[in-house]
């Protein structure tokens, strides 16, 4: 990514103090001066496109377990944590549509391949390090130009022929980037004219050789002016519906997620070290100040998930266009409302919602492995509120023949979803709430104590 430059304003002329009162200030001369760039602006839609392509692997969370989570950091862009301990590397570089093609010279120079070779260095070339050049521009097609490059890359190249002659390129190319820029793990060597007369270092070539390995030069990403729409079209919109969410804000909930992934840009500290960390665990296990930091830039499914925003259409209970589902189990319940005299109507309305959330759970869980951890959140969500309402029923009420109808009436006085601790891990009505209440009841994780299911009942 380019980095932010100086924005310079040169005035054509002095006013006298006079011409400048101005009640309102719309009539001071900086507000008459045209500025000579928009560079400010242009970056920050720079650094707004590097957020929106990491968003990109965030929203893939959603529905994918192979991403654990992702690091942002901010010029070194974002790192892929892998859900089988690799990392990859990941290098945004925007260019603008009336720049052209990448040449071989402009990637390794400005493009940032440079300077993804040293940050790969860095990580001391651990076998579990991918790399990722991601840019919304094409490349040279012309021999010994960037995309033959792209096509050496990898493990399993698509194009092997010259691959050695590319490599040399590649390291004097390289060489040459480090006379004008300090980059620690790439040697220094004494200036020439001509390209051809760099020395090169011996295993400079060999090392590059590897580096290419686990390279990929991608250009995916879309244009800066269409990656919003083509985010939310092809990635947001599908895990959705894979979801089966209903009522979600698509345009809120991918702004909040590119905000959140810019808030962890903003941690600046120790940037050039966190790749390294990351990709070394044992290393960070020794280090609660790094842990912090990158636990700062972490970007998990959970908080992709509590991104996600609804509109304020009311959820039906039970989900429109299908035959209700009885849920399994009720037997328990059933009798322990009873003996806590709830009226037979309540009683009856407690085993739908039971079934209403029994439904809505099986609709809309994402059948990935995180599903029992939102589960096991929810649940512990609504057994802290329903342990609340009965510490209030026994506080009311003295004889514990009423003590379960007290309880049921506070459970639903007190269960919403705007009172629950943490935000459900998707769109729920409070009666979605009452029922998974009902279900905990049944099985026992609450009511236990004082009513002996194994009894007949009276």
């Amino acid at each position: 990514m380019v980095d932010a430059a100086g924005v310079g304003v040169g005035a054509e002329g002095v006013r006298g103090p006079a011409e400048l009162d101005d009640p309102d200030g719309s009539g001071h001369v900086i507000f008459e001066l045209k500025p000579e760039e928009d560079s400010g602006s242009d970056t920050l839609g720079r650094y707004r496109y590097q957020a929106e392509v990491a968003a990109r692997e965030c929203l893939a969370m959603l529905t994918e377990d192979a991403i654990d989570f992702v690091v942002c950091e901010w010029h070194e862009d974002f790192v892929v944590a892998w859900a089988d301990g690799s990392v990859e590397l990941v290098s945004v570089k925007h260019r603008e549509e009336n720049q052209g093609t990448w040449s071989l010279t402009e990637l390794c120079k400005s493009g940032g391949l440079t300077h993804l070779f040293d940050r790969w260095c860095a990580c001391e070339c651990a076998a579990n390090v991918r790399l990722r050049l991601a840019t919304n521009a094409a490349l040279s097609p012309i021999k010994g130009g960037a995309g033959p490059l792209a096509r050496m890359c990898g493990p399993e190249p698509e194009l092997t022929d010259g691959l050695s002659s590319m490599a040399e390129t590649v390291a004097r190319q390289m060489l040459k980037v480090r006379w004008k820029q300090p980059y620690p793990n790439i040697p220094d060597t004494p200036q020439v004219r001509k390209l051809a007369n760099i020395q090169v270092p011996t295993g400079f070539v060999e090392k590059v050789l590897r580096f290419l390995a686990v390279l990929e030069i991608s250009c995916d990403p879309p244009q800066r002016a269409h990656i919003t729409d083509v985010n939310i079209q092809r990635l947001l919109v599908p895990a959705v519906e894979q979801l089966k969410l209903a009522h979600v804000d698509l345009e809120s909930t991918y702004r909040a997620v590119v905000d959140r992934i810019e808030r962890a840009n903003r941690d600046e500290s120790d940037r050039s070290q966190l790749a390294v960390y990351i990709a070394d665990p044992s290393r960070v296990r020794h280090s609660t100040r790094m842990q912090q930091r990158i636990g700062r830039r972490r970007i998990t499914r959970e908080i992709v998930r509590q991104a996600i925003a609804y509109t304020t259409v009311q959820l039906p209970t039970f989900p429109r266009g299908q035959a209700p589902v009885v849920a399994p189990g009720g037997a328990k319940l059933g009798r322990k409302l009873r003996r806590g005299l709830v009226p037979s109507d309540e009683a009856a309305f407690a085993e739908r919602l039971r079934s209403a959330w029994y439904t809505t759970w099986s609709e809309r869980r994402s059948g990935l492995a995180g599903d029992e951890t939102d589960l096991m959140n929810l649940s512990m969500d609504v057994l802290e509120i329903a342990f609340e309402c009965r510490r209030h029923a026994r506080a009311q009420v003295t004889e514990g023949s009423e003590f379960g109808n007290k309880m049921n009436d506070l459970l639903a006085e007190k269960l919403k979803v705007d009172a629950l601790p943490s935000p459900p891990p998707f769109l729920l009505s409070s009666l979605h709430l009452r029922g998974l209440a009902y279900q905990l009841c049944d099985e026992c994780l609450f009511f236990s104590e004082n009513f002996n299911t194994d009894e007949e009942a009276s």
